[in-house]
């Protein structure tokens, strides 16, 4: 895995050398593929494979966090190719460049995991804390729309909107149940993590990433509300740290159900007894 981790960070180190010296595509979205500059994309891959000399897990933790912060817009490119009517641009490259910086993400992941102790459960309140903070989350985003009005909405498409209401109202209320209440153990285990864990990660990384440019926006004297958006800055202030508060439940309620559902988990968090795999 050590030897993947080198791999990625050399192919990965290569792209973004040859997109620092001026041979990107014009990205579809705002900004660059990524959220830091090329360079510094650059002496990241570096930092990622002389990482792989001595093993240190909380510092490859630190560089998949950092890389998944720098690929934030994946979650744009996830609800464009979903629900293409939404008007949200679709940018192929970009998606894959992004696919790019999660896959070393990811490899950083594993590595750092099979270098450190195994994890010990941590409370169920925990988990139960956590899907009360999606929920809120999630309440207080609805709040803040009602606020400005349902109508004032910066998406398109009706059949589209639709869809993406009823994903979302789901994501905010019956996943973060299902991931704390025993009803759940009844799922096939992916079923609930990789959208406990993709939509948490997802939502923490982009609302997140939002949030420091909103502050550094104030900080300069400028607007935090985007040209054109028609909404009010105090909309943002309500929304951004609902969408944070709301992902970072999910990746704790989430985290929480995988340890309930694990190889050698206590009995009452596994009725059905299939023994599942960590």
């Amino acid at each position: 895995m050590k030897r993947a981790v080198v791999l990625w960070a050399s192919a990965y180190g290569v792209e973004r050398i040859w997109f620092a010296t001026g041979h990107a595509p014009v990205w579809k979205l705002p900004g660059d593929d990524l959220l830091i500059p090329n360079w510094l994309s650059v002496v990241g891959c570096v930092l990622t494979a002389l990482a792989m000399t001595t093993i240190r897990p909380r510092i490859l933790w630190a560089l998949a966090v950092g890389w998944v912060l720098s690929a934030a817009f994946i979650l744009l490119d996830l609800v464009a190719a979903v629900l293409p009517g939404l008007g949200i641009p679709f940018d192929p490259l970009g998606m894959l460049s992004r696919v790019g910086a999660i896959t070393g993400a990811t490899l950083l992941g594993l590595v750092a995991k099979a270098h450190q102790p195994a994890s010990k459960p941590w409370p169920r309140w925990v988990s139960a804390a956590g899907a009360s903070l999606a929920f809120a989350g999630c309440l207080t985003r609805l709040v803040a729309q009602a606020v400005v009005g349902f109508d004032r909405s910066p998406f398109g498409g009706h059949l589209s909107l639709i869809a993406f209401e009823g994903g979302f109202v789901l994501a905010g209320t019956v996943l973060p149940f299902l991931l704390v209440h025993p009803i759940g153990l009844w799922f096939p285990r992916w079923m609930l993590l990789l959208p406990g864990f993709t939509i948490g990660f997802g939502m923490s990384a982009y609302f997140g990433v939002g949030l420091v440019q909103m502050v550094v926006a104030v900080a300069q004297g400028q607007p935090v509300a985007g040209e054109g958006s028609g909404l009010p800055d105090s909309f943002f202030w309500v929304a951004i740290p609902a969408y944070l508060t709301w992902g970072a439940g999910l990746v704790a309620a989430a985290r929480g159900y995988q340890f309930a559902t694990r190889k050698g988990a206590r009995p009452e968090y596994d009725p059905s007894n299939q023994g599942r795999a960590a």
